[in-house]
């Protein structure tokens, strides 16, 4: 599907986009996607079919890397990810109600304000983010805590903007973990890291019985992705924790950035 010439230049871009999505804990597809349909002319649903099935090996081999430095909080991850699942499947379904294109844009206004917060190292959150994370039962680490409450509402929000605009969870999951839950800013990344095994195995089968997935596109650039996973991993261990927030903020600003511009195209061709 891609010429020699044109899997040369994305190879390169997947190793990239792998890389700082590892070090972030979103994965990447956010930036993927549309680099392969404006920039390679790749059909949308192609488009997604193939990274989703790329994030695979990719969060796959984060989370082997992961498990040996017990950075996973299993509970957390299966807790958020089955929410999400279940507003995936309630998005995909709102998506023919609701007027998606101005929802996007209110969305990336909620990124560039998570974005700040992560960028300014701000230690406050709001009061009502306080109060949801402390009802009970709560589920206690050794230096944060968890309220299955806040796993399940942000574990269902994170769903259903997935769902409804073809982004992964991530982007919300990891700098709420970060941010509300107190979580380490590493074992926040593991832990989302370690989600998208299960997003995207679901997602992959998903498209694959639909005859979206087409390997000729998705096995080469998952060999870009698989490399990035592998430099990721081995960055990590190198940065401050302290960094790892630094470089989620920026992601997510250029993630937001990414969907502004997506949607300003979609006005423009609509």
């Amino acid at each position: 599907m891609l010429s020699l010439t044109q899997l040369f230049i994305a190879l390169p871009i997947a190793l990239t986009v792998s890389t700082l999505g590892t070090l972030a804990g979103i994965g990447g597809g956010v930036f993927m996607v549309p680099l392969l349909v404006y920039g390679f002319n790749i059909p949308l649903k192609e488009a997604i079919a193939a990274i989703t099935f790329c994030l695979l090996p990719a969060a796959l081999l984060s989370t082997y890397f992961n498990a040996r430095l017990k950075n996973i909080d299993y509970f957390a991850g299966i807790t958020l990810e089955i929410p999400t699942i279940i507003g995936a499947i309630g998005g995909a379904i709102l998506i023919n109600h609701l007027p998606v294109l101005p929802l996007k844009i209110l969305f990336c206004g909620l990124i560039f304000f998570m974005a700040q917060k992560m960028l300014s190292q701000s230690r406050q959150e709001s009061s009502l983010a306080v109060k949801l994370n402390s009802i009970p039962p709560l589920v206690k680490r050794k230096d944060y805590s968890v309220s299955l409450s806040a796993l399940s509402f942000f574990g269902l929000f994170s769903g259903v903007i997935a769902g409804l605009f073809g982004i992964g969870g991530g982007i919300v999951k990891t700098p709420v973990m970060i941010h509300i839950f107190k979580m380490p800013p590493k074992r926040a990344t593991a832990t989302a890291l370690f989600m998208i095994v299960f997003t995207s195995l679901t997602a992959s089968i998903s498209h694959w019985s639909f005859g979206r997935l087409h390997w000729d596109l998705a096995l080469p650039i998952s060999v870009g992705f698989l490399a990035g996973s592998l430099l990721g991993n081995r960055i990590n261990t190198k940065i401050p924790p302290e960094r790892i927030k630094l470089i989620l903020g920026w992601m997510m600003l250029l993630a937001g950035i990414f969907i502004l511009a997506n949607s300003i195209i979609e006005l423009t061709v609509d």
